[in-house]
């Protein structure tokens, strides 16, 4: 069931005997922070820990002998003997994790998960293991340990007839025989069970026959023991060393219980030796790691924890050795089995081993309680940054959470809001419309509820809101309800003034005229007139035939009579009117008939000349979309209309993939394509006629492709459809695939190169020293000033090569990028520069920093190198330093400027590369790698670094960094 360092087919942490073994086993038991018992074959306990102890409230002595059911209720009781009897008919080791509540001495009720392991004897059922979690949490500390007595060994010796010829004071103690009782007397006559019992007989008769030593154990029953003998047979007899082995057979049995408690528990289990390395994991802590359980066994901690893992020569386990502090505690990241980064908690405590001191130590995985935290926190962030009031009631309807913007709109501070009913703000009749739209919103199976009502603030005039809520259940089972109130005081105003004007202002911009039953014009207004070119006064008793020929007239008495008669379905005609200059101007005309007794028509005529011209232009604009779908290259064009059905398509991607264009004309996308790859590309599709362009990437027959939508507007610059353009970047992504994976292994390259350099280059510093100690007195000063030469090359090369790893690690070795208050950063370098800026009388103005997206460690890094080159370089002058800041869109742009020494613009490039110089040794010392290491760091976050200088002139670097998203 488990595996270790080293091991065979014995028995758990091989290392050590029995007692040792098992002193470390009821160490762990104790170290873990879940409840551990043991119930016999009717439910009774027989063994409990201090964990559980503690978690119950109960003494151990209350519950040892006591059914299970003194902790569980009855329902949980039969569900557990249920999960045990499917164990026990399916062969599992153990149940699955079952979810129940335990009540304690208290009279309180705790949430746990229990996990079962049934024992079973020669397939007798013995009983069941148990591993019971408090889902609180709660940490407990506690440590114990026992020790055993050691057994005394036996003695005797029979004849080849089996009688008894010796026997010492240990084994009369242990046979309860005195040596006068045994002596002559038949070892098979004195002990019948012995004789009856098959091993013991087997193995004299093949110690005698064989005359080679023998070791047997066996349970005898009157001795009521189990013993272990070892025969060492002569030409005349056997002489018998015995022991009594019954503590270490239950000593065995109780450690194959704690071994199957360790495979049992959800955490990871472990134990080192003295210097740190594995000796025993279990199969969830191999379950996180990327090593396999054969690397880990023998294998350092920091294997597995990296550089957290505490060393025996830190600090915290000098504590822990010395008892100062009982267990060690930390949360580390480490590499998962498929390269993830998980994020573990960490508990252990000292091991005594004889002489050595190891750990045994649990790991529990707590990367998604982490990710549960990061998203909470910033789903707060959320609801403290959206304008609208959002709350939180409990089932008394009294307010839980309020975010800052409905304390705003209410006007009450939110400790007064807190704790107090809603009827504080939404009036008396809050509960009754609430729970009326509740039972509305249940019974139409929908999840939010969306009305207007009156908001009451702290002071001033009720106010109209837009208010949605729906329904949240707490983890105790209680219900209440999550809302949002929008002020839509204004909008409401607007409607009303809006629903006055509606006739009119959906009419006013199109012709508008009224005919009696004999076809003359009772009313035109003025943008009839202007649309035919008469006067009010000509138009006024004039017959339609002015401005329309017969067949437009007939058409509109069809019209007219379907509208009488209630069948018209679209009372519309387009025709030509007929201007007072004679002109002809296409026209679409809507009718209705006017309530009363004389029969009268309206009619609205919309001058539909720009229409036409636009539908015309449009076809044309269609055959120019056509032909350039057709013969793309390289992919595909598209073009699709507002419910995202293609019209028209083409390209060469088509053509690879062997798709019929036919195929696709005429479909909507959401027939076309599967759901999930509707879903994500559906966004880009739609948000073209909100007038937005878009660009992504996708996957798609096998191919990667980048994708543009785009809107396509007529002559009147409106969005009548969307383009769609599909470039294939299969072969560029495969390329930069390939140059990513080219890139890690030179930068492993150089890592490695310039670490197995440290050796060889610490040799040659160490005899080059060597050598002037010895012989200083004998070398001349020729000789001397070499010397000096070959040590301050080593000196340097050193530094080259510790530069160069440097900067091989800033991808491997950098932190995560998060907000990084720049002002913090460079106060820092100052403060680590401060005696060379003394030294050189260096002033160094700083304006405001802003806040960026950054490993903060790297960010010092580049502005300790750049504020060392502006001390370095600065000339004969005091040192001049400004450091500023300004916005470029998502990014901010750090400029460093000095009035140093300048460089010459063709240098500008070169001083970018690694162990490029512009000045001699001599004269300025480094390894010429400091801007290689700023570029490097820059690019690692997303930005960029230049430089602008004259010689003499000063320098200014500047380099591009994300800004936060809340700056």
């Amino acid at each position: 069931m488990s595996t270790w360092a080293d091991a065979t087919n014995e028995v758990f942490w091989n290392d050590a005997n029995d007692e040792v073994a098992l002193d470390r086993y009821r160490t762990l038991v104790e170290t873990i922070d879940d409840g551990i018992y043991q119930l016999d074959a009717d439910g009774t306990f027989v063994a409990v820990n201090e964990t559980l102890v503690e978690v119950t409230g109960y003494d151990s002595d209350d519950l040892l002998g006591e059914h299970i059911s003194l902790l569980l209720a009855d329902d949980d009781v039969d569900r557990i003997n249920r999960q045990i009897s499917s164990c026990l008919e399916t062969d599992d080791d153990t149940t699955g994790t079952v979810a129940l509540a335990v009540h304690t001495a208290g009279g309180e009720t705790i949430p746990c998960e229990l996990r079962l392991t049934p024992l079973q004897e020669g397939g007798e059922f013995r009983g069941t293991i148990g591993i019971a979690r408090d889902r609180s949490e709660t940490k407990r500390q506690r440590t114990r340990q026992r020790t055993l007595d050691r057994i005394s060994d036996a003695a005797y010796a029979v004849d080849d007839e089996f009688r008894f010829t010796y026997i010492n004071g240990p084994a009369e103690d242990l046979l309860h025989r005195s040596e006068g009782d045994l002596l002559g007397e038949r070892l098979w006559d004195v002990f019948p069970s012995a004789a009856e019992n098959d091993t013991a007989r087997a193995a004299f008769q093949t110690a005698m026959r064989s005359q080679e030593s023998t070791r047997y154990d066996r349970y005898d029953d009157t001795l009521d023991s189990w013993i272990e003998a070892t025969l060492f047979p002569s030409e005349t007899g056997i002489t018998v060393s015995v022991r009594d082995v019954t503590e270490r057979k239950t000593r065995e049995r109780e450690l194959e219980r704690f071994e199957r408690i360790a495979e049992t528990v959800d955490d990871g289990v472990y134990t080192t030796d003295h210097e740190g390395r594995f000796v025993f994991v279990n199969d969830a802590f191999v379950s996180m790691s990327e090593h396999t359980r054969a690397e880990l066994l023998g294998a350092h901690g920091s294997v597995f924890f990296g550089d957290r893992f505490v060393d025996t020569d830190e600090p915290e386990w000098r504590k822990l050795v010395t008892g100062e502090c009982d267990s060690i505690e930390f949360e580390t990241d480490i590499t998962g089995p498929g390269g993830e980064t998980l994020t573990v908690h960490n508990k252990f405590v000292r091991l005594e081993t004889g002489d050595e001191i190891g750990r045994v130590g649990v790991t529990r995985d707590i990367t998604d309680r982490k990710a549960y935290e990061h998203d909470l926190e910033r789903y707060e962030r959320i609801v403290e940054t959206v304008g609208d009031g959002v709350y939180l009631l409990d089932e008394s309807h009294q307010f839980t959470t309020v975010n800052s913007a409905f304390a705003s709109l209410t006007g009450y501070d939110r400790d007064e809001l807190i704790g107090s009913h809603a009827e504080l703000v939404f009036g008396e009749k809050y509960v009754e419309i609430a729970n009326a739209k509740q039972a509305e919103m249940e019974a139409t199976g929908s999840s939010v509820a969306v009305f207007e009502e009156e908001l009451y603030p702290a002071t001033g005039d009720p106010i109209i809101v837009e208010s949605r809520f729906t329904l949240f259940e707490f983890g105790d089972g209680e219900r209440g309800r999550i809302g949002t109130v929008r002020d839509v005081t204004d909008r409401v105003e607007h409607e009303r003034e809006l629903k006055q004007y509606e006739t009119i202002v959906e009419t006013v911009n199109d012709g508008i005229y009224v005919v009696d039953e004999d076809g003359r014009f009772t009313m035109v207004n003025d943008a009839y007139t202007d649309l035919t070119g008469y006067s009010r006064t000509e138009l006024l008793g004039s017959h339609v035939s002015l401005v329309g020929d017969d067949e437009t007239i007939e058409q509109a008495k069809e019209v007219e009579s379907e509208l009488a008669a209630g069948t018209a379905e679209e009372p519309m005609v387009e025709a030509a009117i007929r201007t007072a200059d004679g002109d002809r101007v296409p026209a679409e005309a809507t009718f209705s008939l006017l309530s009363g007794d004389m029969r009268e028509r309206v009619g609205v005529v919309r001058d539909m000349t720009e229409r036409k011209e636009h539908e015309q232009a449009l076809e044309e604009s269609e055959r120019r979309y056509r032909t350039l779908a057709e013969n793309f290259p390289n992919g595909a064009v598209a073009l699709y209309d507002e419910d995202l059905t293609y019209t028209v398509v083409g390209g060469e991607l088509l053509d690879d993939l062997e798709i019929p264009t036919d195929d696709i004309v005429g479909t909507p996308i959401s027939e076309r394509y599967p759901a999930d790859f509707v879903e994500e590309i559906e966004p880009h599709f739609r948000a073209v006629f909100d007038g937005e362009s878009n660009s992504f990437e996708t996957k798609y027959h096998g191919r990667e492709l980048l994708a543009y939508t785009l809107p396509v507007r007529n002559a009147g610059d409106e969005i009548y459809a969307g383009m769609l353009m599909i470039q294939d970047i299969t072969e560029r992504e495969q390329y930069r695939r390939k140059l990513e994976a080219s890139n890690e292994r030179l930068e492993q390259f150089a890592y490695v190169a310039s670490h197995d350099l440290q050796e060889p280059l610490r040799m040659v510093t160490s005899y080059l020293q060597l050598i002037e100690q010895r012989y200083d007195d004998v070398l001349d000063d020729d000789g001397k000033e070499f010397l000096e030469f070959a040590v301050d090359g080593a000196e340097r090369m050193r530094e080259m090569i510790d530069a160069l790893l440097e900067y091989s690690r800033i991808e491997t070795r950098g932190n995560p990028l998060e907000p990084v208050d720049l002002n913090v950063v460079v106060q820092d370098v100052l403060a680590d520069l401060q005696i060379r800026i003394d030294e050189h009388d260096a002033t160094i103005v700083i304006e405001e920093l802003p806040h960026v997206e950054g490993d903060s460690s790297q960010l010092r890094q580049v502005f300790q190198n750049l504020l060392s080159n502006a001390i370095t370089y600065s000339g004969d002058e005091p040192p001049a330093i400004e450091i500023s800041a300004t916005r470029d869109r998502e990014n901010w742009v750090i400029s460093v400027r000095d009035e140093g020494i300048g460089i010459d613009p063709a240098d500008t490039d070169r001083i970018f590369e690694v162990f490029q110089r512009l000045h001699s040794y001599d004269e300025h010392a480094g390894t010429g790698i400091g801007l290689a290491l700023c570029k490097r760091i820059v690019e690692r976050h997303g930005g960029d670094i230049r430089v602008d200088s004259d010689p003499g002139e000063g320098t200014t670097f500047s380099i591009t960094l994300p800004a936060t998203a809340s700056t």
